[in-house]
């Protein structure tokens, strides 16, 4: 018996480890190729896009639970970090330049969505409600602490983007535009996360 669980426990590592660097390459073909990951809005100078990777991540924390999940939003936070310092310097990178910005939020997705998931669809049987509150939270969570990180960049610390006035009106503007962009990513998470996520956990089941 002892020697079926110590198997059982090295297939499914391996498993999670095909599965984390699966769901790794798909983050960084959607961070470097346009429109797989982010969705520009046309507005070069402010840089502000809307962004589908953290579906990716909450759909790797739902399969794969949230500390996998972590790691993997953890990578795409990292990625963030290099291109806002690689990039055209924009309102976009200049906020995502900061360490905490890009990369703690990015982290909580995975846990926060990997935590939800367990508690609803595992524990509770209401997987549906599961999904589509994981999809919302993906956005929620990403978006809040992206807007708190910023504000607290921006007015606590004093630091501003070069040539803007160093106006409160401005950093509320800008705020409130990454906010706009999150509203748009909730509704999309509830959308997106259950109809792919649903397939992956059939998928998984049947195995």
């Amino acid at each position: 018996m002892r020697l079926t669980f110590m198997k059982s426990s090295s297939s499914t590592n391996t498993r999670n480890l095909v599965l984390a660097a699966l769901f790794i390459a798909i983050i960084l073909v959607q961070v470097l190729v346009p429109f797989l990951g982010y969705i520009p809005l046309g507005l070069t100078a402010i840089g502000l896009q809307i962004s589908i990777i953290q579906f990716t991540v909450a759909i790797a924390a739902i399969v794969m639970g949230p500390w996998w999940g972590g790691l993997i939003g953890g990578v795409w936070g990292l990625a963030s970090l290099i291109q806002a310092w690689t990039t055209v310097y924009n309102l976009g990178a200049f906020l995502f330049r900061n360490p905490v910005t890009a990369i703690v939020p990015r982290v909580m997705i995975g846990i926060v969505v990997g935590y939800i998931f367990q508690e609803l669809a595992v524990k509770r049987q209401h997987r549906g409600l599961g999904l589509a509150l994981s999809g919302f939270m993906a956005s929620f969570t990403n978006t809040a602490l992206v807007v708190l990180f910023s504000w607290l960049t921006i007015v606590m610390f004093h630091i501003y983007f070069p040539g803007i006035p160093h106006s409160g009106t401005f950093t509320w503007i800008l705020l409130s535009l990454v906010g706009a962009n999150g509203i748009a990513e909730m509704i999309a998470g509830v959308i997106i996360v259950p109809i792919i996520g649903g397939a992956l956990l059939a998928v998984k089941r049947a195995r």
